[in-house]
């Protein structure tokens, strides 16, 4: 997942001042996670990923339990089933103007009603015409319309 430079300095987040990491394999992603961690050098740290498995998730866990460093993981919603030692779990879902949140494990009381977020309108979120990856279409061809009126009335 690339960085939305623009996304983040609508909030103030100066994107220079990430530092990314990728990695060829998921043992490379998960060891540098847990290393950023441990280091306390950094302010967050972020890891998408599809598979981890429970002792790599206890492993980065503990890691972020002894540092400074606020630790995200991202997977696919599916992962909401599996068992996590994680003490906050969330699932995220685009909603009409925001996000909703639904918490999947926390600490306290079970939390059964979403949360609805708010996005407040940006220039990011207003633009429509976001660039597409696509060809471009052919070019119009010259066509003498009253010829071909002319053909549909005969």
């Amino acid at each position: 997942h690339g960085l939305q430079p623009l996304a983040l300095s609508y909030w103030d987040v100066d994107p220079s001042s990430f530092v990314l990491l990728p990695a060829p394999r998921t043992a490379d992603a998960l060891w540098a996670a847990e290393q950023a961690l441990r280091a306390g050098t950094c302010a967050a740290v972020l890891l998408w990923q599809s598979n981890v498995r429970a002792d790599a998730l206890r492993r980065l866990n503990l890691a972020a339990q002894t540092g400074s460093a606020l630790f995200f993981l991202f997977r696919p919603a599916a992962a909401a089933r599996d068992a996590s030692p994680a003490p906050l779990r969330l699932a995220l879902a685009p909603k009409r103007d925001g996000i909703e949140i639904t918490f999947v494990k926390r600490r306290g009381p079970a939390r059964d009603t979403p949360l609805f977020v708010p996005l407040s309108p940006s220039p990011i979120l207003l633009n429509r015409h976001a660039s597409l990856d696509r060809r471009a279409s052919a070019a119009p061809q010259p066509r003498n319309v009253q010829a071909t009126l002319a053909g549909a009335i005969a």
